[in-house]
């Protein structure tokens, strides 16, 4: 039975590899504007700039520890080939190819993917209040906890004998993809106390539009493989639901309908700032007269991606739990299409066909996470330093999973320039090493550098880049349609210091 399990795991995730990087280096910076909400909705407060507009932002991350692509078969521009044909290798066990290469870890091991894309979205403040507006894509796939058991038989295949008649028991496994997009609305609102300290809250509230996922949950299950076509499971608690934008008895894609998923998300945060001096009175007439306030440090904490995505079309959620023991067997067995494959799962588990179907609809909830911030001001040469923390929130229900990282950045900070060096822990146990470069209205940056410039094995990366227009506060100057909001009718757009 479990081989049905593993073969949709496969499926989702490792022919997938082409599609949680934080962008430390971008988001974290007092410049960063709209793409600040992707820290802490409140941290719209701490921008120098008054007036933010995103055309397009991006990041790209890959990171797994159980299996990787030799460096002489797999380049980064091969990312870009849709007809790339990968060398594959025999297994040694069986009639099996592969691809990749597996690390044989003696520990659990991850796979994580994730693509963000940020469209046209705008930040504007005013005094104590500020808003934005926001449009993006994402794409997530996580597996979690694959035992070493499991890493072997993905990468060496149901014939790998050294395992036969050996009880496995897996724990908290969990695998999860899922692609959506989102529209949000995000407030923040700042005390407007003079005085040394400086307080601001802030929420996002975003509606969801889910183009498909799927996920496979085993809390417990206990399995011993026979041969290549026969598995016996017992004491099993699992549970799967998808929802594919393809036909489940031809397997071919469905272009209709691609948004079939709904649902609802929030981020809540809130910031303290120490100043150099006291907080004035938020009283500004002009947008640009606005006044950067200096601050000696700034602490901050939020909850991000608190929600998820229901799926009621062309959706299933099936039930694998047992107590005795249920054998599964393939010999004999031709499987074309995924209603087949689920079919005989449910078959074996219950004798049934049908039984394991629980629900024709699907929920997934999003990577829900903690995010704390420490920021100190070296008061200068423009240097900063900042401190975060990203805690991945465990979910019993079905859910994408956030990794966890510590992350320390130095940065140079102004209004035209910035370069920053984030230093991560990821996973809390992957050193990291990346650099983010910003000039005017372009940045560009990696998280984990020596993914991309160094000559090694491919097992992950991380790349992003960022576009926007911004006014930055103090600076009335500027031309055109500008003018009426900054009161200046012979001032330039300037974009240094």
């Amino acid at each position: 039975m479990r081989f049905y399990l593993i073969s949709i795991i496969c499926f989702f995730f490792i022919i997938d590899l082409h599609a949680q990087g934080e962008m430390i280096g971008a988001n974290a910076s007092n410049t960063a504007g709209v793409n600040s909400l992707f820290l802490n909705p409140s941290a719209m407060h701490n921008q120098k700039v008054w007036l933010s507009i995103n055309f397009f932002s991006g990041n790209l991350f890959l990171h797994t520890d159980f299996a990787y692509f030799d460096k002489n078969e797999f380049k980064y521009t091969d990312l870009l080939n849709s007809t790339i044909q990968l060398i594959e290798h025999p297994t040694g066990y069986g009639t099996e190819l592969r691809s990749f290469y597996s690390y044989n870890s003696e520990k659990n091991t991850t796979f994580d993917e994730n693509i963000r894309i940020l469209g046209p979205s705008a930040m504007l403040m005013f005094n104590q209040h500020a808003f934005a507006i926001s449009t993006s894509v994402r794409v997530q796939s996580n597996v979690v906890n694959l035992t070493p058991d499991l890493a072997n038989i993905l990468a060496y295949g149901f014939s790998y004998f050294p395992q036969y008649n050996y009880d496995y028991k897996v724990d908290h496994f969990s695998s999860s993809t899922m692609a959506w997009s989102e529209i949000g609305f995000s407030y923040a609102y700042r005390l407007n106390n003079e005085s040394w300290n400086s307080w601001s809250f802030g929420i996002s509230v975003k509606k969801l539009f889910g183009a498909g996922g799927a996920y496979l949950k085993v809390d417990n299950s206990t399995y011993t493989l026979i041969d290549s076509k026969t598995i016996d499971v017992e004491n099993q608690q699992a549970q799967m639901g998808f929802a594919l934008p393809i036909d489940y008895t031809t397997n071919e894609f469905i272009n209709q309908n691609m948004l079939n998923g709904r649902g609802w998300a929030f981020d809540l945060g809130f910031t303290f700032q120490y100043l150099n001096k006291h907080q004035p009175k938020l009283n500004s007439k002009r947008l640009c007269e606005q006044a950067i306030i200096p601050y000696k440090f700034r602490l901050s904490f939020a909850l991000l991606d608190i929600g998820s995505i229901k799926y009621f079309e062309n959706a299933q959620t099936h039930d694998f739990s047992n107590s005795v023991k249920v054998r599964g067997d393939m010999n004999g067995v031709n499987l074309d299409n995924v209603n087949q494959v689920i079919q005989l799962m449910s078959d074996q588990f219950y004798g049934s066909s049908t039984a394991s179907l629980l629900d024709n609809s699907m929920k997934l909830a999003l990577p829900m996470a903690a995010s704390a911030q420490f920021d100190y001001n070296l008061e200068q040469l423009n240097l900063y330093f900042n401190a975060s923390v990203i805690y991945g929130i465990p979910q019993k229900i079905a859910a994408l999973h956030r990794p966890s990282q510590i992350s320390f950045t130095p940065r140079y900070e102004t209004r035209l320039i910035e370069f920053s060096l984030p230093m991560s822990l990821y996973r809390f146990k992957y050193p990291h090493i990346g650099i983010y470069l910003r000039y005017g209205i372009f940045g560009v940056g990696s998280d984990w550098l020596t993914s991309l410039i160094s000559n090694q094995d491919f097992y992950g990366m991380d790349f992003y880049f960022t576009t926007k227009l911004q006014l930055f506060k103090g600076k009335c100057r500027a031309r055109g349609s500008f003018n009426k909001a900054c009161g200046d009718k012979s001032g330039r757009l300037q974009w240094g210091n």
